[in-house]
């Protein structure tokens, strides 16, 4: 490839994990192609996308797509300001380019027909962000012979138990989210605007190690605590007012995520009734983890102590898997949470993070959270800072 004359791109290949590692993973993936009786499976999510081949790049809303053959190697397809990203990242170095003034799909299309995948059952994630319904059916018309068959949670069924060398940058993650949490506390006190506390958050996990997340820090106060996730307005903290913080740290685009409720003082009796309910209910939770449990059976826990502190624990999850993230979210809820009627099991190396939160709408939320992973008889906790309502 020529860049402004240069024959060759060299770069220095910046591996997150070892070969090996990588292999084992294409490797389980490919067993799930075939357990699909598919003949190729065609990626277009980026963390997928990053689990398989390390390719990493901010640049995923332009068309990328990596494609998994049961036989042979795989392949990434990206926009060409890209591919020195695959050169950096991925393992996988066979890859192809399309232009900004060319069309993706059509790239695509030729691209498997090339490989002779024309009649072929190909796998695509329907439940992507990134493969559109207009993709869709605009890849039908160009590969009319093509079996369309649906290859989304392949990668994802995969990615939910982790290796421990996964766990290593989670574990980095944790330390840094505890720096960030620790900041922002001490920046609380009143005349202080949230936009000051977030500032100060996100210097120090930027400082400690931290890439970008895949969530803002959610950072608010007053009646605002009881916003769904709301980000800092620049509003100035009063008296007595109740201050909501949560954020994660990044580390190899692994997160970890921590939850901590404070007030300026002075503090109020129903708040620290919200925090104790919040706190008990996710160390219950947390006592009830273990392998072979249902999800829905562990949520049940904390939905019971929630209700009978007095609060409504019934209409929201509680705790979701965490690892790979990109923005928008720092989560893997849409592969696996704690939620109401979930039958999937826990298995040890999953790793969630469990945000416990009461919430009294229109007055306040107050929230406690941990990243956990789940070991052989219970779970671990990867997140360390003292759980309690701060009073600043």
């Amino acid at each position: 490839m020529k860049v402004s004359g240069i024959d060759t791109i060299k770069v220095e290949k910046d591996l997150a994990f070892t070969i090996q590692e990588y292999q084992r993973r294409l490797k389980a993936v490919r067993e799930s192609i075939a357990a699909r009786d598919l003949d190729i499976l065609v990626v277009t999510i980026p963390e997928n996308m990053l689990y398989l081949s390390g390719y990493n790049t901010l640049g995923y809303a332009s068309a990328q797509y990596l494609l998994i053959p049961l036989q042979g190697e795989p392949l990434h397809i990206t926009r060409g300001i890209e591919e020195v990203n695959v050169r950096a990242y991925s393992w996988i170095d066979n890859s192809t380019s399309y232009m900004d003034h060319e069309a993706p799909l059509e790239l695509l299309a030729e691209t498997l027909r090339n490989l002779g995948f024309a009649k072929a059952k190909v796998g695509f994630e329907k439940k992507s962000w990134f493969f559109s319904i207009a993709d869709y059916e605009a890849l039908k018309t160009l590969l009319p012979d093509v079996r369309f068959e649906d290859g989304s949670m392949i990668v994802e069924a995969v990615r939910v138990v982790k290796s421990d060398a996964e766990i290593d940058y989670i574990r980095q993650a944790a330390r840094i989210a505890e720096a960030g949490i620790e900041a922002g506390i001490n920046q609380i006190r009143a005349g202080v605007n949230e936009n000051e506390i977030a500032a100060e958050i996100q210097r120090v996990v930027t400082l400690k190690g931290s890439e970008y997340p895949g969530y803002p820090p959610f950072v608010t106060s007053g009646v605002r605590t009881s916003y769904a996730h709301g980000t800092w307005s620049g509003r100035q903290i009063q008296p007595g007012d109740p201050v909501f913080l949560e954020l994660s740290g990044t580390v190899r685009r692994y997160s970890a995520a921590i939850m901590r409720a404070s007030v300026v003082s002075p503090s109020n009796r129903e708040l620290e009734k919200m925090e104790d309910v919040s706190r008990r209910a996710l160390e219950n939770m947390l006592d009830g983890i273990r392998p072979d449990r249902p999800l829905g059976e562990v949520w049940s826990i904390w939905s019971q102590t929630v209700n009978d502190g007095g609060y409504e624990g019934r209409f929201k999850r509680t705790g979701y898997s965490i690892g790979i993230s990109y923005p928008p979210d720092w989560g893997e809820g849409h592969i696996l949470s704690f939620k109401r009627g979930e039958t999937r099991i826990l298995k040890p190396n999953m790793v969630f993070h469990i945000p416990s939160m009461v919430k009294a709408f229109g007055f306040a939320d107050v929230g406690t959270s941990e990243t956990v992973r789940v070991t052989e008889t219970g779970c671990e906790i990867l997140t360390n800072y003292k759980r309690q309502l701060y009073v600043r």
